[in-house]
């Protein structure tokens, strides 16, 4: 549901996110309820504040169960640094605000109780974030990290992996507290339910974004007629799989081939090497694209 812009952002609140809220307001905790969408929203602003500060522009913003998610130009396209900085911008922030919470809560008198609750709040929102599931903050981090070893594509399918381990042991925890105490945590099965079903709209998207990439890339040669190049140097006989695990999304890239007396052989660009990837297949060698 839409629900309208701030400063040119359009803000878009989750089903989950209304019947998250529903749940308290039916408690009668409609005033927590509104705690809680101030954290969410101050969790996100972190995050705009750090894509903006790295030149990168946030068109949308939408409030999920236990954070929300910006939708910002580009970021698909940005290298593992800066999708780490801006993931962990919102726990980081959550951590701080909870933390100036408890230090204020010992003034506050008769406001301590709902200042301590929002503390805990803002804690079990960066908490939660920082679990390496997707869309959540910290299967962000860890797919960013393991591009750094992997393509894009196999990093994000052990991260979704992950996420529905984590869904299925959220699932496990809930089953035994019902068994325990015969509390339903509808939190926790909220939680659970979101992660299954968000993670496999992830892995769906990580397979067009290669080529969005190398579209993106063509077309600002294309523009600007220059732009930041990388070289890299690769045996004949090396996997071109080896190869484009070390492409990123800054720059463009020159591979020089080489045989096993370190001669020049040849040389692909970028372009090339995706072009041919899809007539030789992954396990082709890259002297199969001269």
């Amino acid at each position: 549901m839409r629900a309208g812009k701030i400063a040119g952002v359009e803000i878009i609140v989750n089903n989950w996110f209304l019947g998250l809220i529903a749940v308290f307001a039916v408690a009668g905790l409609a005033d927590k309820a509104l705690l809680i969408v101030s954290a969410v929203l101050l969790h996100e602003l972190a995050h705009m504040l750090m894509a903006g500060g790295l030149g990168y522009k946030v068109k949308q913003v939408e409030l999920l169960p236990f954070g929300a998610t910006a939708r910002v130009e580009r970021l698909t396209d940005a290298g593992a640094v800066s999708e780490i900085m801006i993931a962990a911008a919102g726990p980081l922030a959550s951590l701080g605000l909870a933390a100036l919470c408890y230090v204020a809560a010992g003034g506050a008198g008769s406001w301590q109780e709902e200042i301590y609750f929002y503390g805990e709040t803002h804690l079990m929102l960066a908490g939660f974030n920082l679990l390496p599931a997707l869309p959540l903050d910290g299967g962000r981090i860890l797919r960013a990290v393991l591009t750094r070893r992997r393509d894009y594509r196999a990093a994000t399918a052990i991260v979704v992996t992950m996420s529905h381990i984590i869904s299925c042991l959220l699932i496990v925890l809930a089953g035994l507290i019902f068994l325990l105490d015969y509390t339903v945590n509808l939190t926790m099965l909220v939680a659970a339910g979101f992660l299954l079903l968000t993670a496999r709209t992830e892995n769906t998207l990580a397979g067009f974004r290669t080529m969005r990439i190398l579209a993106r890339k063509k077309a600002e040669l294309i523009a600007c007629g220059i732009m930041p190049t990388r070289h890299l140097t690769a045996i004949e006989d090396a996997a071109i799989s080896e190869v484009i695990a070390l492409f990123g999304p800054e720059q463009y890239y020159i591979v020089h081939i080489v045989d096993q007396n370190f001669k020049l052989c040849g040389a692909l660009t970028e372009t090339e090497v995706w072009e041919g990837l899809l007539k030789k297949g992954i396990r082709a060698r890259i002297k199969e694209f001269l």
